[in-house]
């Protein structure tokens, strides 16, 4: 069973074999995430290889997602660590002497002012600043513990004047920009100029098609969220640093207020950070961990994030595993048809691409559809449904292989790689692909979405209801095994007339008594009824149980449809009739799929 949510992991010195990378994809892997706070360019490029190798080999969709270092504050090299207790002070000084430190990037000291705290090793260790004279900064430990060479400093409230990428960033940007990947995490976002900039920087690497995923993760980054998100491909809630810069207990209602404005926004968002932390050494996790995970499939975030659990952890493919289990457990308590209906189906759209995917979704519900097709160049109206939050399944069929790996990062898309030249292609290679991933069955109702010019990007403006297979009459799915046969009819009944229905599936418009002898030896019987006509329907069922034939009710249009003598196939139990004579499911799914 596939999750809606997707699941993004961090590859490490644990998981970057070709067999590790393998078994991850096999236990739920939609993302590949690269940290390039860790690791070389050598080393990453060894890994994308074999990610692209390995989704190609394996046929499915698979993001590669690069994930910048960022511009931040670290206490720069010791001689040797500093134990420092409550009370003691610390110098920061441009030229440390013994027992002092440095920051690196040095020149942040000048955004730093009394009062402010710095939060040392992920804030094990806090001092606050009580004295400044010049370029050096005099603190006092507020908690203590032992300080080391590179340890990570935030700096919370304080407006540092850092660059939005570092020269490392742009080196990372330019090697994940040749090397192909198809998402960029970009660190410690503060503003959504530093979007824009990451944005130029693509452009000019010819690379504007890797999406950016907007990491927030500090004080300026929540105070500037609006401004983000609108520019933004996505957000990325990295509890991590944000638990650090702000108290931890706020953490929770920030990550459902980004998660509710990424929502109405179209936007995707990832919870990240410590998500199954304990499983780096514990093979189970804790209840609060996977109720973590539960919560925020339940708050509707698109993607859940595995950090240190698949990176250096000891196993694993057994948190991925985990992770599914409990994204699917939790999907199932979600009800996505109250979701619409209460939150989704009133609100309306100016653009034509938002109106008609809503459409298609309000559709698929009123038809009892079993999936959404989307046939689509840059995924655009496959994202549009995903907001959403439909049951079924969306299908985004596209010629585009950028397209397709990038759609398996999000929510509830099933990526399609097919260069189809029109709708009719499209929907029958779509079905297809249904069909033989036991997405839907044959009969089921799909609706798709497409545009015109076909295949041009931006042009969402049609949506078509279809069967999947032939179908020719629907009615109301009953009993009865699979039948196939010539269609008759008794439209009007004479006694003087002579009636031999031996093997065929007969086709009334109302049942009386008087007809019972004369329908016996009848394959099975069709009866094309108003609802109010429960007499009829009634009569009927009762003459098909004593006969041991299949029966079909309210089978609209049946008469209208149907020729005297055509060859058809009855599947009472889905309350289906098709053109022809279908035996199998592989004799159905052979007729879909024909060229």
């Amino acid at each position: 069973m596939r999750s809606r949510t997707k699941i993004i992991c961090t590859l490490g010195p644990a998981t970057t074999s070709e067999e590790k990378i393998g078994q991850l994809i096999d236990a739920g892997m939609n993302v590949a995430r690269i940290n390039m706070s860790h690791g070389t360019h050598i080393e990453h490029q060894k890994t994308i290889e074999s990610l692209k190798k390995i989704r190609k080999e394996k046929d499915i969709p698979l993001a590669i997602m690069l994930d910048t270092k960022g511009p931040e504050v670290r206490v720069g090299t010791l001689a040797e660590s500093i134990a420092l207790k409550e009370g003691d002070t610390l110098t920061v000084s441009s030229e440390p002497k013994k027992g002092e430190i440095s920051l690196n990037p040095h020149g942040v000291v000048k955004d730093i002012h009394v009062g402010h705290c710095l939060l040392f090793d992920d804030g094990l260790i806090i001092g606050e600043v009580i004295k400044k004279e010049g370029e050096t900064l005099t603190l006092k430990i507020i908690n203590g513990g032992v300080l080391k060479s590179q340890k990570g400093v935030n700096i919370p409230h304080a407006n540092l004047d850092l660059p939005a990428v570092t020269q490392q960033d742009r080196d990372d940007i330019a090697f994940g920009c040749k090397i192909g990947v198809d998402l960029l995490a970009a660190s410690f976002i503060r503003s959504p100029e530093h979007i824009m900039t990451i944005k130029d920087l693509l452009a000019e690497h010819r690379s504007s098609h890797i999406k950016v995923i907007a990491k927030i993760e500090n004080a300026l980054g929540v105070k500037n969220f609006d401004g983000i998100l609108q520019v933004a491909d996505g957000i990325m809630v990295a509890r991590g640093d944000l638990g650090v810069e702000l108290p931890v207990t706020q953490v929770p209602k920030l990550q459902k207020v980004m998660i509710r404005k990424c929502n109405q926004a179209f936007k995707p968002v990832v919870i990240a950070t410590q998500m199954l932390e304990s499983m780096i050494q514990s093979p189970r996790p804790t209840r609060a961990e996977v109720s973590d995970v539960a919560n925020a499939i339940y708050d509707n975030a698109s993607a859940v994030m595995l950090s240190g659990e698949t990176a250096v952890g000891q196993y694993p493919i057994e948190t991925v595993k985990i992770m599914r289990s409990t994204v699917i457990e939790a999907e199932k308590d979600f009800n996505y048809c109250d979701f619409f209906h209460r939150k989704i189906s009133t609100q309306e759209y100016n653009d034509i691409s938002s109106s008609v995917a809503l459409a298609a979704v309000k559709t698929a519900y009123s038809a009892h559809a079993k999936a959404l097709i989307a046939l689509t160049t840059s995924g655009f109206t496959a994202r549009l449904m995903g907001r959403f939050r439909p049951e079924m399944p969306i299908i985004a069929v596209t010629p585009d292989e950028r397209t397709y790996h990038q759609l398996a990062f999000m929510w509830g898309t099933i990526p399609v790689l097919e260069n189809v030249k029109n709708v009719k292609e499209g929907v029958r290679r779509a079905s297809c692909y249904d069909l033989r991933h036991q997405l839907v069955r044959y009969g089921d109702l799909i609706v798709v979405t497409s545009g015109t010019p076909f295949g041009v990007s931006g042009t969402t403006n049609m949506m078509l209801v279809d069967n999947i297979g032939d179908v020719l009459v629907r009615g109301m799915p009953g009993k009865g095994k699979k039948v196939h046969g010539k269609v008759a009819f008794l439209l009007s009944f004479d006694p003087a007339e002579t009636y031999d229905f031996k093997e065929k599936l007969v086709v009334m418009s109302q049942c009386t008594e008087e007809l019972k002898p004369y329908l016996k030896g009848a394959t099975a019987l069709i009866l094309q009824n108003s609802v109010e006509d429960t007499h009829s329907e009634e009569l009927i069922k009762q003459f098909a149980h004593d006969l041991k034939i299949p029966v079909l009710v309210r089978a609209d249009s049946a008469i209208s449809v149907l020729k005297k003598d055509q060859l058809v196939t009855l599947d009472a139990s889905k309350g289906l009739i098709f053109d022809g004579v279908v035996e199998s499911e592989d004799e159905m799914i052979g007729q879909v799929c024909r060229p």
